[in-house]
């Protein structure tokens, strides 16, 4: 019997929270067989409960009719995308009715690219938010009271989960140890690779960034590391270069997870299939182009996501300002039902654009500058449509001019001729305020 996990589910029980049974149900679902139609069912209750109790969905569906009961997956399409801006402006109207007898809370997005939007969030959500966490970290190897180290880059995650009591007995209850990664200095990054040598975590829950960046600091330290069970990123895009080195150095399977804190954990790679799975009991995910309409799966677009659970400010259409490819269905035979994410590209902003409108992925840019030996970190930062800054931590003081004259090359052949490329060197490149390094950043407005 597993005491931990009964003492952790005993906890939230007491509180009036019902993650332990939506957790067995779930992975008893998982185990014997996910029922086709779980997302569609989910849909259509959602819907069903915006239109009789939330003000701004029931006069849009007002006019886009019943439909939803029948198919609710092409029904969204009647709807329009959910911005920050309009949750900003129609807050009111996204409560709802019924907001009085639920156990809500306030949440926050990060903030990392612009203003953070405030939204609301019950205890029906949380639980199966929580559960689909626990399955996705399961499948990774770890059972609930397994060790698991979280490397993590958010200073608020940090302090509301282990200064305050509550936060401390859940932490021991689950052995979750939490690691300050919002700042990561050569001696903080000694200290990981000693505790995870020391203490044989199951698993390594980590920022993208941050363990890819104590995986460089390793292996320039030649610093010995003992194989690992198990990484998983998230918050933050995992680029192939970022998988390989991670696995190079802790010697082991890296998963990697999306999603937010709008709407939780969304999809997760997991054993036996491709990509990464949606859990099709927490969200339903469109891929768009620029004016909302979807485009054909195996396409790149933006990400929207519909949360199933928020029954309090429900997020419908929601866009999370990240790029991404949905595998067709069918596609690589899945073993298990659901959407499955080909790649999350990384963030909307991270795709710089050209004077004459073409969009190019910022890695493009990282990739031709970050291998150099004499490179130890790079941002490169889009100041306009005719303007590129590189800023560089460098490993020496060597002058490399003929490599930075290949580099604006480089930049010039797609950016243009006519285009403008600084290189800045600085001691050092500060993670945003959430913790989150950011390999890139544009500074001019999205096209409206």
């Amino acid at each position: 019997m597993n005491l931990r996990k009964a003492a952790y589910f005993g906890l939230l029980r007491l509180r009036g929270q019902a993650l332990g049974s939506s957790y067995e149900r779930i992975l008893q679902e998982d185990r014997e067989g996910i029922p086709p139609d779980t997302t569609r069912r989910a849909l259509v209750s959602l819907l069903s409960h915006c239109k009789q109790n939330v003000p701004y969905y029931s006069r849009l569906m007002q006019a886009a009719g019943d439909s939803y009961r029948e198919d609710p997956e092409d029904y969204l399409r009647r709807l329009p995308v959910l911005t920050k801006s309009i949750i900003r402006n129609q807050s009111e109207g996204l409560k709802s009715a019924d907001l009085a007898r639920r156990h809500c809370y306030i949440n926050f997005t990060s903030g990392s690219t612009g203003e953070p939007v405030r939204f609301i969030q019950d205890w029906h959500y949380a639980d199966r938010a929580g559960a689909i966490t626990l399955l996705f970290s399961r499948l990774a190897g770890r059972e609930i009271g397994e060790l698991e180290l979280s490397l993590w880059g958010s200073s608020r995650d940090i302090i509301e989960g282990s200064e305050n009591w509550r936060g401390r007995l859940i932490n021991r209850l689950t052995r979750t140890r939490m690691l300050d990664a919002f700042r990561m200095t050569p001696q903080s990054m000694r200290e990981f690779i000693k505790i995870l040598n020391s203490e044989c975590p199951k698993l390594v829950l980590a920022y993208a960034e941050a363990i890819y960046e104590l995986a460089r600091f390793a292996e320039r330290e030649g610093l010995a590391v003992l194989p690992q069970a198990a990484v998983m990123t998230s918050a933050g895009t995992l680029y192939p270069f970022m998988r390989d080195k991670i696995i190079e150095v802790f010697q082991c399977r890296v998963f990697n997870r999306y999603g937010s804190r709008e709407v939780g954990d969304v999809a997760c790679e997991r054993p036996g299939c491709n990509g990464l799975w949606v859990a099709p009991w927490g969200n339903y995910v469109e891929i768009v182009d620029g004016e909302g309409n979807r485009v054909p799966d195996g396409t790149e677009g933006e990400i929207l996501v519909t949360s199933l659970n928020n029954y309090a400010m429900p997020l419908i259409r929601y866009g999370l300002g990240d790029r991404g490819i949905l595998a067709p269905a069918g596609s690589d035979a899945p073993t298990v039902p659901g959407q499955r994410l080909q790649t999350v590209l990384g963030r909307t902003v991270d795709t710089l654009r050209s004077s004459d409108g073409t969009l190019v992925h910022g890695f493009y840019f990282v990739a031709i500058l970050l291998f150099r030996d004499w490179v130890l970190r790079v941002q490169v930062v889009q100041k306009g449509l005719s303007h590129i800054v590189f800023r560089i931590v460098r490993a020496n003081s060597d002058n490399h001019r003929q490599e930075l004259d290949e580099v604006a090359a480089k930049t010039q052949r797609l950016m243009g001729d006519d285009c403008k490329v600084d290189f800045e060197f600085v001691d050092d490149i500060p993670a945003a305020d959430s913790g989150k390094f950011r390999y890139t950043v544009t500074e001019i407005p999205p096209i409206q």
